[in-house]
């Protein structure tokens, strides 16, 4: 297993896998989070219910201390002044009533401040306590247990059909029970005294609204115009059979509320599952990146003590020779003598190729930018090297190149130019056949110098201008070199606001294109 496929395995087994299986885990959790979340607002919700009811259960309990206490103080049933303030200060609170007697037949004493109605509720009052005296009888039976309780009496009376009968019994001084009660308009109750109430619960949070079963219309709602019923949690409104309480949350109903919480929960996870993906994937090409340009400098280092290793042996043992006089006439002398002018020339493009390299690198390199004419610099390097390429079987075609100018630096082109055919040269062990082809384009000049060489693998093609680089496998292998040619070239075009390009195949060769801007004026 190989440094890169280590890093690989680690950062997958320390990061990937523990998140996929806390993803996966969170992820089966969800639903039962949805649920808990489901009953915790449920919960909340009824707690609300259940305090909207307690208020107004307290109202009516209220009402029956009053009217205990009036009672008592003044037993004039006609005109006693404290029913007809409670009555007075409480619209919803249509009628007070109250018996003398527990008999059958009792004499109905009764309250109000519309006297038409209280003529009109009469026998429909009385009929009612006759028709409920077992509930009565099991009221006094509460009350004579120490436990004060009312009871709402429904009424086949169509007189009372929009009110509700609700009865306590009452005690007075001399431990005398009778019957009391009130009628209650319940509409007009939910509206002056429920009403605020749910108003300072809602806020902005909630709609609250109470309904009269079988009716779809609210009898109050703190949304104006809510006819929502389906979304909401509805619980009885105890002083009042047959009229419910609901409950729901503000724009929108509890389970998308939950709902929507639990893809929220889900997109977080997996954009934190993303994200860390993301992180691992660029932390793994970073560290790849890093331990492949440390093999890459161990490479180098091995490539150019071998390159340096060759010359320096020959230098030595022909200089030896020399020095001992081993070579006999003076032809061999010479011989020797270019042989170390050879190496010396040698191991003076190694040494100044690693220096040129690392000064563009550091960005210590001047270059001067001025009209260059690609044709005519093609021309002075062939005219240099044409001896070497001849030597090693080249064939050169630089025939009708057009003078093409760019604005660039002399030097670094003529560099440029030496590196691509030091590696047309290098690898092209068969077929040595160099072609150098020049042209412009509306802004821009260009150099191709064409091999018949082994070629290139479209998967190296993207990494042979990192510094250090040498195709790991096949005839490239097998070439020496410093692994520094190409990306001396793009750095120095780079310098000079130019680009190069790669065309390849195995065993078909290579063409590398340089471009440079046009020279201003395109003259020289």
């Amino acid at each position: 297993m190989n440094p890169t496929q280590r890093i690989a395995l680690i950062l997958t087994a320390v990061f990937l896998i523990p998140a996929l299986f806390f993803s996966v885990y969170e992820i089966s959790s969800l639903t039962q989070d949805e649920k808990m979340i489901g009953d915790i607002y449920e919960k909340q919700l009824e707690s609300i219910l259940f305090s909207v009811n307690q208020y107004s259960d307290d109202i009516i309990n209220d009402w029956m201390s009053k009217t205990q206490v009036s009672l008592d103080s003044d037993p004039a049933a006609e005109e006693n002044t404290g029913l007809q303030n409670l009555a007075a200060l409480n619209e919803s609170l249509r009628l007070i009533f109250y018996t003398d007697t527990l008999g059958q037949s009792p004499r109905l004493a009764i309250h109000s401040l519309d006297s038409g109605l209280a003529a009109r509720l009469r026998p429909a009052i009385a009929h009612t306590l006759a028709l409920h005296q077992p509930q009565l009888n099991q009221l006094v039976r509460y009350k004579k247990s120490g436990f004060q309780k009312n009871e709402v009496l429904a009424s086949p009376d169509t007189a009372l059909r929009h009110y509700h009968v609700v009865c306590f019994i009452s005690e007075n001084a001399n431990a005398t029970l009778r019957t009391a009660g009130f009628v209650v308009e319940p509409s007009a109750f939910v509206e002056d005294l429920v009403g605020p109430k749910l108003q300072k619960i809602a806020k902005d949070q909630f709609v609250l609204a109470v309904y009269e079963k079988d009716n779809a219309a609210p009898v109050y709602s703190t949304l104006s115009g809510d006819t929502v019923t389906s979304a909401m949690l509805t619980k009885d409104f105890w002083v009042f059979p047959g009229y419910t309480l609901g409950i729901r949350t503000q724009g929108a109903s509890l389970q998308h509320l939950v709902r929507q919480r639990t893809q929220n929960n889900l997109m977080l996870l997996i954009g934190l599952d993303v994200i860390l993906v993301v992180a691992v994937v660029l932390a793994f090409r970073s560290v790849k990146k890093e331990v492949q340009l440390a093999q890459n400098k161990a490479d180098f280092v091995a490539n150019v003590s071998h390159e340096i290793r060759t010359p320096l042996a020959l230098i030595s043992m022909f200089a030896e020779t020399l020095e001992m006089g081993r070579a006999k006439s003076e032809e061999k002398k010479q011989e020797y003598y270019a042989i170390i002018r050879q190496e010396t020339h040698r191991l003076t493009g190694i040494v100044n190729k690693i220096l040129n390299f690392s000064q563009t690198e550091a960005g210590k390199k001047t270059l001067h930018l001025q009209p260059v004419d690609l044709a005519h610099e093609i021309k002075d390097v062939l005219r240099v090297y044409d001896f070497h390429l001849k030597s090693k079987g080249f064939v050169y075609d630089a025939q009708d190149i057009p003078p093409t100018r760019v604005l660039a630096d002399k030097d670094a082109v003529v560099e440029i130019i030496v590196n691509l055919l030091d590696n047309a040269i290098k690898y092209s062990p068969e077929e040595k056949t160099i072609e150098l082809r020049t042209g412009q384009s509306a802004t821009e000049g260009w150099l191709a110098v064409r091999d018949h060489g082994v070629g290139i693998a479209r998967t190296d093609q993207k990494h042979i201008f990192d510094k250090f680089y040498r195709v790991p496998t096949g005839n490239l292998a097998k070439s020496r070199g410093t692994g520094l040619g190409l990306s001396l070239v793009r750095q120095l075009l780079t310098q000079q606001k130019g680009r190069i390009a790669v065309e390849s195949d195995l065993g078909a060769g290579s063409t590398f294109t340089i471009f440079l801007p046009l020279a201003p004026n395109n003259t020289v």
